[in-house]
């Protein structure tokens, strides 16, 4: 069976068919409403629990969209804009709950999908779903949870519940194949953030399986066999085999330093949501933590955005954590596919190009206040550092500024302890902010690229677009020699500047970044090791060469090649 790869990786063990239950959601008129309104509240109840279980036995072992993923869920059954509608069906229509979730959950879809069509949302579409079906299943009796097989398996369905794969035991889940999914599905994010290989689109895989079929998941060529031949199977065991002895040899770069072979340093900093995910970066290796997504602390909140404590304790506990090493906080990063229900944004035809981050927070100091204020706090107890958003211009780092100064006298005024002297810095993410790099520059501490908006907005091609994947590609000489003229504006400014989006832990291009003068590459946690060998593998001197070359290139294919052809001499 062919497939998208989704999450590269093989795995050789025995087919489990994961199915969804039958259950009956027609509507039935019932006569004791007190009694299915306490079902209704005893089963809502059950499934939270379930869910607060499942995120605890995660452990850490996944990112911070995984748990966003289940905390949306959390969320919603403490919605009265979702449970308390399905609590209202069954009093004011005297119908059962099983039907009041269904038509509820259908409206609250239809009410997603109308709003629009971005990449955040479609999310939370499946999120909504995945809950409906739980509450469900836990009302009709068959249970949330079935028998696993007593040994290893990969997981094979049409598309798979996050929830469901977060409470498999991972010790026995080696692979996922769908028939359907995608590319950007809650499955396939919980996946990768696993270290498990999954293909998607694999048609038909369910009519040619039964249960306990022997399955080689090919999640490097896009291929599910079934009962593979000896040849295969050597195959499998020899990649299996290679992968383990990488992993071994990455253990020693955790200790050694980032830099290339002629002594250039380049350090190798990692992206990060919660102040819990700060002791993994020390523990992988990490010189620091180049983006800290504050945004999932207002995510998590429901009402009201969090207090300045309540941050300050947060990113407070990950500056311990990194143990002096450097913390960059970026601010609120609200709009685009990013919606917090108690920050109105109000509908946008393109939320992309809308009221998102910087701008928002430059008009709402109720909201941007209390978290410049814990920022500043923090750096009391590391070496914290403040970034801004969705720049374009150098009246919003004026702006912005200003509002570090009221907060700074704020805390004088109250005789709260801060750092006087934290970096302020900048994500140069759109095209206006690169070309106006040299002016910018000069008003900034630090550069951190954001390759992922970059190039998306230079492209003007949607990154969540599966027909654009080829524009948002990081190969693209367009967006490499812009790059280029960001980080030759720092340098002459004599700032640090860091690339945050995925390109930063491409091996192909950690050469190009290294002959650009990157300062610091901030990438995946489990990324940092490997990372930090493909640096110490290069010589500055004839990385310039290589990038003397690729700038004068004209399409992604000739970059690719040329870039192919250096790794394979390096």
């Amino acid at each position: 069976m062919r497939g998208i790869v989704a999450a590269p990786g093989m795995a050789l063990a025995p087919a489990y068919i994961v199915t969804q239950p039958e259950v009956c959601t027609e509507k039935r008129t019932i006569t004791d409403v007190a009694e299915e309104m306490e079902r209704l509240t005893s089963t809502a109840s059950a499934c939270y629990s379930q869910i607060e279980g499942i995120m605890d036995a995660l452990d850490g072992s996944v990112d911070s969209q995984t748990v966003e993923i289940l905390d949306f869920q959390l969320l919603l059954l403490e919605d009265t804009d979702f449970i308390g509608k399905i609590e209202n069906a069954v009093s004011a229509q005297e119908v059962n709950a099983e039907y009041a979730i269904q038509s509820v959950s259908e409206e609250y879809i239809a009410m997603l999908n109308d709003i629009t069509d971005n990449d955040y949302l479609r999310g939370r579409v499946a999120d909504v779903s995945d809950l409906s079906q739980r509450l469900i299943n836990e009302l009709s009796g068959v249970g949330n949870k079935t028998a696993e097989p007593e040994g290893p398996y990969i997981a094979v369905g049409r598309d798979i519940a996050p929830s469901k794969v977060a409470e498999l035991d991972k010790s026995k889940l080696k692979g996922i194949v769908l028939e359907e999914g995608g590319i950007t599905s809650h499955c396939v994010i919980l996946a990768r953030s696993l270290g498990i290989p999954c293909l998607i689109e694999a048609t038909g895989i369910l009519l040619e399986l039964a249960p306990d079929d022997l399955l080689l998941l090919d999640a490097v060529s896009g291929e599910a066999l079934i009962d593979p031949d000896a040849g295969r199977t050597q195959a499998y065991r020899e990649y299996i085999a290679g992968k383990e002895k990488e992993k071994a040899s990455l253990i020693k770069y955790i200790s050694l330093k980032s830099e290339s072979l002629d002594g250039i340093e380049m350090k190798v900093f990692a992206n990060v949501a919660t102040s819990a995910e700060a002791a993994d970066v020390v523990g992988q290796g990490g010189e620091g933590v180049g983006l800290f997504r504050s945004e999932l602390l207002y995510m998590s909140q429901q009402w009201r955005a969090p207090t300045e404590e309540a941050q300050y304790a947060e990113y407070s506990a990950a500056a311990k954590a990194l143990e002096g090493r450097p913390l960059i906080i970026r601010t609120l990063d609200v709009g685009g596919d990013k919606q917090i229900s108690y920050i109105d944004i109000g509908r946008e035809d393109n939320p992309f190009l809308g009221y998102r981050a910087i701008r928002y927070c430059l008009d709402h100091h109720e909201i941007f206040m209390p978290q410049i204020a814990a920022m500043l706090r923090a750096g009391n107890d590391g070496d914290v550092q403040m970034m801004f958003p969705m720049i374009t211009c150098k009246k919003e780092i004026l702006e912005a500024r200003q509002i570090v100064a009221r907060a700074r006298a704020d805390l004088d005024a109250k005789g709260v302890a801060f750092d006087h002297d934290m970096k302020i810095g900048m994500m140069v993410e759109t095209p206006a902010a690169a070309a106006d790099a040299g002016i910018l520059a000069k008003s900034v501490d630090f550069f951190s690229i954001g390759t992922n908006d970059l190039s998306q907005y230079l492209f003007a091609a949607d990154r969540a677009n599966a027909k654009l994947t080829a524009l948002n590609t990081p190969f693209q000489p367009t967006l490499l020699r812009v790059i280029n003229v960001i980080s030759t504006a720092a340098r002459e400014e004599g700032i640090e500047v860091d690339i945050c989006g995925q390109a930063a832990e491409v091996d192909e291009l950690i050469p190009v970044w290294l002959a650009m003068g990157i300062t610091n590459l901030s990438v995946s946690i489990p990324r940092i090791t490997a990372v930090r060998r493909r640096i110490r593998s290069l010589r500055k001197s004839e990385c310039e060469l290589l990038l003397d070359n690729v700038l004068r290139l004209e399409t992604v294919e000739e970059v690719r090649q040329e870039l192919r052809e250096f790794s394979e001499r390096s």
